[in-house]
């Protein structure tokens, strides 16, 4: 038995070819018995908005095809106005089901793939962990971006999907005359937009309050449509129609038990105002005119994965609406005649005849064209524009990319439009760590950067940070660049540093030290490109030990140590933690030698290395991590420190300490349930396998074995994974020598003893 979706389709189409059939007499004795395109009702399609529902239009438009229901015009909201801008563009209805079944929502809407577009030095400044909201400072106050999403992407693939179209500023003129709906939230009223950017009227009817930023002009501050006109039957009207044709996207009925809490109560309040407009226009709606209702079953709004189920839901429902549409159909030639006028592609192939950077007001436009890898005399096409939208999108500058093409469109000139953050150029960021272990270990950080960007024409930095709790840091610097590409550099740095560790003696612990550096370096480097940095610098710190709890394990010191610095670092990981593709490594290397400043001479060296692979929706992590004093006489408080979720977590944080390791480690990680799928948040059950070889332990040297070397071997089992309120790992390990370590984490991360928990892998 066939399905019911398709026997409803089967019996739907059957309908309409015996109601067309019944004129083919006529037709085939004479062509013009059928009534000229002046004669028949114009025919206006309605679209409503309703986020992912949307793809449900490109069903009917695909149905509509099919019966030869020619359109003369259209009028959308938010997700109907950006398939009937497409449609009105000239894209016939296959193509737009290709479009819009293949935007990648994660990218797109989740920023996924931006973190690999960024800068070297942009990926290495301290990342956030627990949140990505970004405030600027004006005066005395933080001032709150416009939107939590970044709409770059989302701009970008507008202006491609319609680039041809862009350049008809009048609405009346495109293939079939448009407008899209927005909302005026300075007046609150509705804004019918018929002229101007084609891709920026879409974008305002999309911008959804405290999503995504509005679309700002010199009156007007335009967000979502839906909010005044989610179904806009009269603009239709106005515009053209004689008869319309709307599209209603149908949730499922809320239910009595989804109502209960404040946040679901305010969710829903939104919806009431959305579905009481949305009724005053289908109450309008008359016999002749043709309603077609897509219930859209557990498919909601954000459901931006979901958006090809949707496309065959969008079909059912014309196709059950076969009989009244056969009645505004057209005869088959003249069909396909009114479909040939209307269609036009939106590629565009051009050798550009310059290349300019408009508008800028900080960023130096020098620095822009150092990076561009589109420039003049190039042949481009809508992808390859689209391609460099994206790099120039992903600056920490910019909040949004336009770009224009003007003058002879053979050989136009290539005008970008970036637009610079309003909120900056003094930007402040925070952050929140929990970490805690069943053996007693509790930490919490609560962290704070203040940066203020393009000093000066080169792009000079100034960066603040202060972190308190677990391990109290305050830290000024000047990044300067020292030419315009910024590929050389120079950052002196300022800083104070205090931290509580734990010292353990047989796995017991015995007592808690408090460390203390205040100090300051000075780092010249180079960025090889958007992955790769190394630096080279001198350092300069007061060292303070103190015992503050329990036995004198370590000496009590305080000295100067002074010296030499190389940092190498490379990063092609899509995220800063949990990644699920590319690599990290680093490499540290410290020469303290008397003749420099220092109390007593010591070399330390140590490297980092991480790879993480998809395999089908899961991860593969490899890590390989090392350090050595190069038989030196490190000072203890110096030593490695090894244990801990980013280490060793058979062990508490920095158990083990050390003057020699190895560690490599294996982990498979299972995709067991997806959070946010948009913006990669999921939940991954983990298994790692680590082996490891350590010189030099604390307790053998106390006991006067210097020469000793031990074999580690652990395992672990974890859940772990990003999560709305930031990073999340729960754990269990344990170690060859009857070790374990129950461990809690949560947004930013606790520990800094190895290389791999200063942030190559977690």
């Amino acid at each position: 038995m066939p399905p019911p979706f398709r026997s409803a389709r089967v019996a739907a189409v059957a309908a309409w070819a015996l109601s067309v059939a019944a004129a083919l007499p006529a037709a085939s004795q004479e062509a013009t018995n059928f009534p000229a395109a002046s004669a028949r009702p114009r025919v206006g399609l309605v679209l409503a908005g309703g986020g992912a529902k949307g793809g449900a239009h490109v069903g009917v438009l695909k149905v509509l095809e099919q019966m030869h229901v020619p359109i003369d015009c259209i009028a959308g909201t938010s997700m109907g106005a950006l398939v009937g801008g497409g449609y009105a563009s000239g894209i016939p209805a296959d193509a737009l089901e290709t479009f819009v079944t293949g935007i990648d929502w994660k990218a797109v809407v989740g920023g996924a793939g931006r973190r690999e577009l960024e800068p070297i030095e942009q990926k290495r400044a301290s990342a956030t962990y627990s949140n990505e909201i970004e405030f600027g400072v004006a005066g005395k106050r933080l001032v709150v971006p416009a939107g939590i999403v970044n709409t770059s992407n989302i701009e970008n693939l507008l202006r491609a999907y319609v680039a041809r179209s862009r350049s008809q500023s009048n609405f009346d003129k495109l293939p079939i005359p448009y407008r899209a709906v927005a909302t005026d939230m300075v007046s609150g009223k509705m804004v019918v937009l018929k002229e101007g950017d084609l891709a920026t009227a879409m974008r305002a009817s999309m911008a959804i309050p405290g999503a995504f930023a509005p679309v700002v002009t010199e009156t007007q501050i335009l967000s979502d449509g839906g909010m005044v006109r989610n179904i806009p039957v009269d603009v239709a009207r106005e515009l053209c129609a004689d008869v319309v044709i709307v599209v209603n996207l149908v949730e499922e009925e809320v239910k009595h038990e989804k109502l209960q809490s404040a946040t679901q109560l305010l969710s829903r309040m939104t919806d009431v105002m959305i579905v009481a407009n949305e009724n005053l226009q289908l109450d309008s709606l008359t016999d002749r005119d043709v309603r077609i209702d897509v219930v859209m079953g557990d498919i909601t709004t954000a459901d931006f994965e979901r958006v090809p189920e949707t496309v065959p839901l969008g079909e059912q429902a014309a196709l059950g609406m076969a009989e009244k549409l056969a009645a505004l159909a057209m005869p088959a030639h003249q069909y396909a005649q009114w479909r040939s006028s209307v269609t036009a592609g939106q590629n565009i192939e051009a050798r550009l005849a310059d290349v300019r950077y408009m508008g800028l007001q900080r960023v130096n436009p020098d620095y822009l064209e150092t990076r561009a890898k589109v420039k003049a005399g190039d042949t481009v096409d809508t992808a390859k524009i689209s391609a460099e939208a994206q790099r120039i999108s992903a600056l920490q500058d910019f909040e949004s990319v336009e770009y224009r093409l003007t003058g002879d469109p053979e050989n136009p000139t290539l005008e970008w439009w970036p637009q610079e953050k309003r909120w900056g150029p003094n930007y402040v960021e925070f952050d929140l760590g929990l970490y805690g272990s069943e053996d007693g270990d509790l930490g919490f950080v609560v962290y704070a950067k203040h940066s203020r960007t393009w000093l000066n024409s080169l792009g000079g930095e100034w960066r603040n940070e202060i972190q308190l709790g677990y391990f109290n840091n305050l830290s000024t610097s000047l990044y300067q660049p020292l030419d315009v590409a910024q590929r050389y550099f120079v950052e002196p740095k300022l800083f104070y540093a205090r931290s509580w560790e734990d010292v353990f003696y047989d796995n017991e612990r015995l007592a808690r030290y408090r460390f203390t550096d205040l100090g300051g370096n000075l780092d010249v480097g180079m960025n090889i490109n958007d992955n790769a940095q190394i630096r080279a610098g001198y350092l300069y710190t007061r060292r303070n030990a103190r015992v503050e709890t329990g036995a004198s394990i370590l000496p009590e010191d305080e000295r100067n140590d002074a010296g030499l610095t190389v940092a190498a670092t490379y990063d092609s990981r899509n995220t800063a933690f949990n990644p699920t593709r590319g690599i990290a490594a680093a490499l540290e290397y410290a020469y303290v030698d008397e003749s420099l400043g220092a109390g007593i001479d010591w070399e330390r060296i140590e490297l980092g290395l991480g790879v993480a692979w998809p395999v089908r929706n899961d991860v593969v992590w490899l890590t390989l991590a090392g350090g050595s004093d190069l038989d030196s006489q490190m000072p203890v408080d110096r030593y490695f420190m090894l244990g801990g979720p980013g280490s060793f977590p058979g062990y508490e944080l920095g158990e083990l300490r050390l003057t020699d390791y190895w560690t490599a480690s294996g982990s498979y990680l299972w995709k067991i349930k997806d959070i946010l799928t948009i913006r990669g948040q999921a939940l991954y059950a983990g298994l790692r396998l680590e082996a490891g070889q350590i010189f030099g332990r604390l307790e053998s040297r106390a006991a006067g074995d210097f020469d000793t070397d031990q074999m580690l071997y652990g395992t672990s089992v974890y859940l772990t994974g990003r999560t709305p309120a930031g990073p999340l790992t729960l754990g269990l390990g344990f170690s060859s020598d009857d070790s374990w370590s129950l461990w809690l984490s949560v947004g930013r991360p606790i520990g800094n003893g190895t290389i791999l928990e200063r942030g190559i892998f977690r």
